[in-house]
């Protein structure tokens, strides 16, 4: 009996995967991992194709809520968050934009990928081909994305895809898996900056 038992919950569980939703399996991959280090690149082209830019940069991601995005080229620009509150920071115009995280609607991707429960996975419908999986806003926002993410919970690369065409294509690259010292998520202004404060 308790072989049966056994049996049928097993069967139970393999028909929840087979069944469970793109939306779900992403979810699910995404919740492997606690949090990540790794290097990335940019590539920013037009819809014909033509490249726009190119950069490189730092990513530090804890879940939920907690990420570190620093683009140190073509130019410095820091975005931080510590759960609550998200810095902008750009040196070269000296300002440092502070915002409600929950209000970051310009920063979507990172609220999806650092927090599978959020009310945001709400406003997408998700297709998938192999480990890519597409993103498409059910809402007025004005951008798919596409998350590369392995079985393993390792994010390979995503795109963000604006609605003239134009694709910024991030590969992730030199990825420690684990947990990122929390100092990565403090924000102190340089003294003599502009602080604009949108909370």
């Amino acid at each position: 009996m308790l072989a049966k038992n056994f049996l049928f919950i097993v069967g139970l569980l393999v028909s929840f995967s087979a069944f469970a939703g793109n939306k779900e399996i992403l979810q699910q991959r995404l919740d492997k991992i606690e949090g990540f280090s790794a290097q990335f690149s940019q590539k920013v082209t037009t819809a014909d194709k033509q490249l726009v830019q190119q950069g490189e940069g730092d990513i530090w991601v804890m879940r939920p809520y907690y990420f570190n995005w620093t683009m140190s080229e073509p130019d410095v620009t820091e975005i931080i968050s510590d759960g609550k509150n998200m810095w902008i920071y750009t040196p070269a115009v000296e300002q440092v934009t502070i915002m409600d995280l929950n209000k970051a609607v310009d920063n979507r991707l990172l609220l999806l990928i650092t927090d599978s429960q959020s009310p945001i996975w709400n406003l997408y419908n998700v297709t998938r081909v192999g480990n890519a999986f597409t993103l498409t806003p059910t809402d007025d926002s004005s951008q798919d994305f596409i998350i590369s993410v392995l079985p393993t919970g390792m994010i390979a690369n995503f795109t963000i895809i604006d609605k003239d065409g134009q694709r910024s294509f991030y590969d992730l690259s030199h990825q420690k898996l684990g947990r990122v010292d929390m100092q990565k998520f403090q924000f102190t202004p340089p003294i003599g900056v502009t602080i604009d404060d949108q909370r």
